[in-house]
């Protein structure tokens, strides 16, 4: 985990004193992306985020082949060996006391607190201004801006961009009317939690994705670049009631899939997510672009989630532009709807297929059963999985 803190690159006041072509609100991989690639395009960008970085979150610690490509079309192709990323190679699926491997061809793990922090810094190196613990919320318009409020503490201000881009994830708040902000998650969808352990049993070496697959839920676990352990967890709502704590419900899944339960994983500090499938009405603002989970999502799978990210936070860039150069509004909201449709839907497609799969237990103990004897089936899916997005 980085020691040091990315920090701001001006005040408050200085930010509030310029007009910008773009402001970003959500430093995660999508805002940060989209912010590095606008300022290579020639934009002035503004990053605002709520936090201090690197700052923990719940899973995106593994990174699949098409995430590693688009960093590397970006230019970026170095910054997951730079980070000292973990190479994957395996995942160990595990289900009612039987195991399979499944060869993975691609994909890494890298903790959030590095990956995170080093994506903002390539952005600041390009020459983003970033703003670090700062609220931002969606003010007045005008015919060729809108208001962007800036809270820091008891300090508000406020500054106007050309376009913003929405990248806080789906939780982020930015209208300061909640009537335009509709949020809806499915009722069925499980919820995420997610903790990391500084020591573990060596059954769970580096180079494997764990994966306990149970009637409740499910665990991943993996070795982290300093060979913490990542824990991440999707649950049923109704089963963490049940069992007390989302610990306990972890201990039971591991135990009666066949791992061995880390010794300080009940004393560990779980945090959690909301519903992991959700959609977010609305999305056509002006001059307002949602990407990433800021969108909607469904509940990812082996590295999507931060893949979708990135490629979604380079995407919506040329469109960004586009409306900076014309000031077209309505073609651009139509375009990146189109956009981000085309580059998501295949893709959830297949996420939201594994996951049904992962809600039947019988069918999981079957599929886990083949794939012990024949895991060249598993191929279509991990190809799948990481294919490049297409352009």
């Amino acid at each position: 985990m980085p020691e040091s803190r990315v920090a701001s690159t001006l005040r408050l006041d200085e930010a509030s004193a310029r007009r910008w072509d773009l402001v970003v609100i959500g430093a995660g991989p999508a805002g940060s992306m989209a912010a590095r690639e606008a300022v290579r395009g020639g934009a002035s960008v503004l990053l605002v985020d709520r936090a201090s970085f690197p700052r923990p979150k719940v899973c995106g610690c593994c990174i699949n082949g098409a995430a590693i490509r688009v960093l590397a079309e970006v230019g970026l192709g170095d910054m997951l060996p730079q980070q000292q990323a973990r190479e994957l190679r395996t995942v160990r699926l595990a289900s009612s006391g039987r195991f399979a491997n499944v060869r993975l061809t691609e994909g890494v793990s890298l903790s959030r607190e590095r990956f995170d922090t080093a994506l903002i810094q390539a952005g600041l190196d390009e020459g983003v201004e970033f703003l670090d613990q700062t609220q931002a919320l969606l003010g007045e318009e005008t015919a060729d801006a809108r208001e962007v409020v800036l809270k820091a503490g008891a300090i508000e201000q406020s500054t106007w961009a050309k376009a913003i881009i929405v990248a806080g994830g789906l939780g982020c708040r930015v209208f300061t009317d909640a009537e335009t902000d509709e949020r809806h998650a499915a009722p069925s969808s499980r919820v995420g939690a997610g903790t990391v352990l500084d020591s573990a049993p060596p059954e769970f070496n580096s180079g494997t994705i764990f994966m306990a697959c149970h009637k409740h839920g499910y665990v991943g676990l993996v070795r982290l670049e300093d060979d913490r352990l990542d824990i991440a967890a999707a649950f049923d709502a109704d089963a963490i009631k049940q069992y007390g704590s989302v610990a306990a419900l972890a201990n039971h899944v591991l135990a009666d899939t066949g791992f061995s339960i880390p010794e300080r994983l009940n004393d560990a500090n779980w945090h959690g997510t909301g519903r992991l499938t959700q959609y977010r009405e609305h999305l056509k603002h002006r001059r307002c672009f949602f990407i990433g989970d800021a969108a909607g999502f469904v509940e990812p799978f082996t590295g999507e989630g931060m893949a979708w990210a990135l490629a979604s936070g380079r995407a919506v860039v040329p469109i960004v532009l586009e409306l900076l150069q014309s000031g077209r509004q309505v073609d651009a909201m139509i375009a990146w709807s189109i956009t981000n449709r085309e580059l998501i839907d295949n893709r959830a497609r297949l996420c939201r297929w594994v996951t049904r799969l992962l809600r039947y237990p019988t069918v999981v103990s079957i599929t886990v059963r083949l794939l012990a004897f024949a895991p060249w089936l598993a191929r279509p899916v991990v190809r799948s999985l990481n294919a490049s997005f297409a352009k």
